[in-house]
């Protein structure tokens, strides 16, 4: 009984430690810590649309997405430039959040384009 216990024990304390390192590993991503957020366009140029509920929101939300695009470009030396729009939650996120439209300037809380 007590060696069953052991060989349990160590078999989840192995399984712990390498799932940590594996999941350190993964890639930049673009939207990563920022949600709800929609990325699209190619290669050369990519658009992101990220909500937010104020203007504070929305700048802290563009500035985590353009440290995010670097992260990327430097990982894999794509997207060449960055284009992203921060657009108020609710209804005008409804309207353009998943969708490749421009939003209007009613609904841009911000927006961004820079080349990487």
């Amino acid at each position: 009984m007590i060696r069953f216990l052991t060989v349990i024990v160590t078999a989840g304390a192995l399984v712990a430690g390498v799932a940590p390192a594996a999941s350190a590993a993964e890639p930049a991503q673009l939207c990563a810590k920022v949600r709800p957020c929609v990325v699209g366009g190619d290669t050369g140029w990519a658009w992101v649309h990220a909500a937010a509920s104020g203007v504070r929101q929305g700048r802290a939300v563009a500035a985590r997405l353009l440290r995010n695009a670097e992260a990327v470009r430097r990982s894999y030396g794509v997207p060449e430039g960055v284009s992203i729009f921060v657009i108020r939650k609710g209804g005008c996120w409804r309207a353009y959040g998943s969708s490749e439209r421009v939003p209007s300037r009613a609904c841009t809380i911000g927006r961004a384009g820079r080349e990487l």
